[in-house]
């Protein structure tokens, strides 16, 4: 169990990475067969909580679920009070049902003034002793109590104080691992990446459990960031077996590497590579396995059925909504894998009537289309022109006479300017040298 005080929230309503405020609602997901117990059973601790809170936020049908599982999850497994009563609170304003907290509260603050008294006494007497090994494992056992009471931001410096008790690389690096993982469930994609550059930096050569760790960790933390081309290359090299540690955890699943491998792969590779680095790819077959859906989308994609690609993109988004790694960017994401589908959609044809094509890529109207291409051709994603009068997007073809000859002009244009700034160096330095001349004469 673990305990908690009132600074853990900051002012503006922040807990462990989620804000506990009502945002924008969201329908259930479409996904056939989705139940939300079985969905946050896969994980525990603060994990499984912050999840559980994140879909209440969102999803109005099942907040009253979702709640009571994050507060199930609080009882069971943490002291963490305000958290606790904040979450208690909200379910009597959805349910009407005031729930006694008192009694649970006087318990876990018992327990943990008492731990943390002993913990301390510890620290104490194991500095005193001049005992890094002792000091090092009450500086652990004071990380973990933290953790428990949800005072991520302490358990953080906690585990950065530990660093001058470490007698050796190995306990530095489990020191930067688990700031990572703290920093993982408060969604800090920032810090995790940091703490993974100084594990790697005192530890060089891991083990293949803890590579396995670390790329996780690494993957989440760029699909976080958005770097989606980062991910994919970091994901599509995980296997099931070598991660097995990682996923026992149950911070992360084997179907979160799944999904994120399958979205950050869409938006960032071309046709031919989500064939070779996903769909082909054995290891991250395993992760297909165990989220269908994502297998269906990407051989979709492969074999050009774009509107039942689409379709199944809108069905696995809308169970991204309810995830708080991947919930941030679904609009992102929607826009930069439909674009990508525009693109291969019109690269086999010279031009292409808007209203096949808006039927054909599941747009609401023409209209919607044509806005869309507007974008892309904007910024560059797709050269053609739309002729209003046809009805028709028109590519452009660009003659390959045309292009050798604006290469050699954009060549000469810059040859020309660095001539230039030589001259100019060049009379500045005789006319340096004539000032000095003039000096000494």
């Amino acid at each position: 169990m673990s305990s908690i005080n009132s600074g853990m929230f900051t002012a503006t309503g922040q807990h462990f990475g989620i804000s506990l405020t009502r945002t924008a609602s969201i329908p259930e997901p479409s996904l056939l067969a989705f139940n939300l117990r079985s969905y946050l059973s896969e994980y525990t601790g603060y994990a499984k909580i912050r999840r559980a809170i994140y879909v209440g936020e969102r999803c109005p049908t099942l907040s009253i679920e979702s709640y009571s599982i994050a507060l199930e999850e609080l009882e069971e497994k943490t002291y963490d009070t305000t958290t606790y009563k904040h979450i208690a609170r909200l379910l009597e304003q959805l349910t009407g049902e005031r729930r006694d907290t008192e009694e649970w509260e006087r318990r876990v603050s018992k327990e943990v003034k008492e731990q943390d008294t002993e913990i301390r006494g510890k620290l104490e007497r194991a500095k005193k002793q001049v005992s890094k090994k002792d000091t090092l494992q009450a500086q652990w056992e004071l990380v973990r109590l933290l953790q428990q009471r949800g005072l991520m931001d302490e358990a953080v410096r906690a585990l950065q104080d530990g660093r001058t008790s470490c007698g050796g690389m190995p306990e530095q690096a489990e020191l930067y691992v688990e700031a990572a993982r703290v920093s993982q469930v408060m969604g800090r994609w920032l810090q995790v990446a940091t703490y993974i550059q100084r594990t790697e930096a005192v530890l060089p050569d891991p083990d293949a459990t803890a590579r396995a760790e670390l790329a996780v960790l690494r993957a989440q933390a760029d699909f976080g960031d958005c770097k989606w081309s980062v991910a994919v290359n970091g994901l599509r090299e995980l296997s099931i077996d070598t991660a097995s540690i990682v996923f026992a955890r149950k911070a992360v699943t084997p179907r979160d590497i799944a999904l994120y491998g399958t979205l950050a792969g869409l938006a960032a590779l071309d046709r031919d590579q989500v064939k070779q680095q996903l769909l082909d790819n054995v290891q991250f077959g395993q992760f297909l396995d165990r989220m269908p859906e994502c297998q269906a989308l990407l051989q979709s994609y492969y074999d050009s059925k774009y509107d039942d690609a689409l379709n199944m993109l809108t069905r696995i988004l809308s169970f991204c909504h309810l995830d708080p790694v991947i919930g941030p960017h679904v609009t992102t994401l929607k826009q930069r894998i439909r674009d990508n589908i525009v693109v291969l959609y019109i690269q086999p044809f010279v031009s292409v009537r808007m209203s096949s094509m808006a039927t054909a890529l599941c747009f609401g109207s023409t209209a919607q289309l044509e806005d869309t291409l507007v974008r892309m051709i904007d910024s560059g994603l797709i050269h053609a022109r739309i002729d209003g009068t046809t009805g028709f997007l028109i590519k452009h073809t660009v003659n390959a006479r045309d292009a050798a000859l604006s290469r050699v002009e954009t060549m000469h244009r810059a040859f020309a300017q660095q001539a230039e700034l030589m001259t100019a160096r060049i009379q500045y330095l005789e006319e340096e040298s004539a000032r000095k001349r003039g000096a000494r004469a």
